[in-house]
């Protein structure tokens, strides 16, 4: 019985896409842009990053194989989340979300991209393995 699982769905994670590019060109006007800038600091800081999509969203792996963030595009926000959170330092709980091993960082596009966070977090998962 199918369910309609595998069928496509219109906007953000719940919608099967080829590849990141596609992806981002389906989300809304207000996290396109934010998702084509966080991609682009994902690879200036994580050396040897590579992506994919999984689950129907944007995910990237570090140089040792391991899936360690994903991006999330919603109407109003992003959220770029940290697969592997339960392995990570956040002592100011600035990580959000109910799962345990998944957090995220919501982004809005009216308010400034804090890299400095976001590279340190990004940083943390630099060693980690599949």
């Amino acid at each position: 019985m199918n369910l309609g699982r595998d069928a496509p769905r219109q906007g953000g994670m719940t919608e099967r896409h080829k590849d990141v590019d596609a992806y981002i060109a389906n989300c809304s006007e207000a996290a396109a842009p934010l998702l084509k800038t966080a991609r682009e600091l994902i690879h200036k800081t994580l050396p040897g990053a590579t992506e994919g999509m999984q689950y129907g969203a944007p995910v990237f792996f570090n140089g040792n194989g391991a899936a360690v963030i994903y991006l999330f595009g919603s109407k109003k926000h992003v959220n770029f989340g940290f697969l592997k959170s339960a392995e990570m330092d956040d002592p100011d709980g600035l990580l959000r979300g109910s799962g345990k091993p998944s957090k995220h960082i919501r982004l809005h596009p009216d308010e400034a991209l804090d890299e400095e966070t976001l590279v340190g977090f990004m940083r943390q998962c630099e060693s980690m393995t599949p």
